[in-house]
């Protein structure tokens, strides 16, 4: 399945200079092209900039359903937009992890996965032998998680003994 990517995860990714890690667990990534400009364009100099633009395995491809991206809640970011309006044209799921994207791509009938199921993935294939120091990292590097959710998490990957105060 093709896997459409809204900023959030590629940026927190490349601040954690983890963006290999996507690849690894992924493979070929797609973005919409608002979030190749808010990532390269205007992005230019800051992490995730360069590693974008010169990845082989990240594409970009432009919206075709203009009027379904202007149909979408303004309160959403044009990249979040046209990533779930890339995501439903491609019958791809989409990594996004803010929460108001992702209601709205459900609602769209789009799957969606996040960053921890990303790092689920690369334990379980042995990438990583542990979660925590890379959810760790990432969150450094400014990836927001609720501390419950955190617990939770590292308790459904027997990582439960890593749980202390962060």
């Amino acid at each position: 399945m093709s896997i459409i990517v809204d900023s959030g995860p590629i940026l927190s990714f490349a601040r954690a200079n983890r963006l290999e890690l996507l690849h690894q667990v992924i493979g070929d990534l797609t973005i919409p092209d608002a979030i190749y400009e808010e990532i390269v364009i205007r992005g230019a100099g800051k992490p995730g900039s360069t590693e974008v633009q010169g990845a082989s395995w990240i594409r970009h491809l432009p919206v075709r359903d203009r009027a379904f991206v202007d149909q979408l809640p303004p309160k959403l970011h044009l990249g979040e937009r046209e990533a779930i309006a890339l995501a439903k044209e491609q019958g791809a799921a989409l990594l996004v992890d803010e929460r108001e994207a992702r209601r709205e791509a459900l609602h769209q009938g789009v799957t969606v996965m996040g960053s921890l199921r990303v790092l689920r993935e690369a334990k379980t294939r042995g990438i990583i032998p542990r979660v925590r120091p890379t959810l760790d990292e990432l969150i450094a590097a400014g990836m927001y998680i609720s501390e419950p959710l955190y617990e939770a998490f590292l308790r459904q990957l027997d990582e439960a003994e890593d749980i202390q105060s962060r």
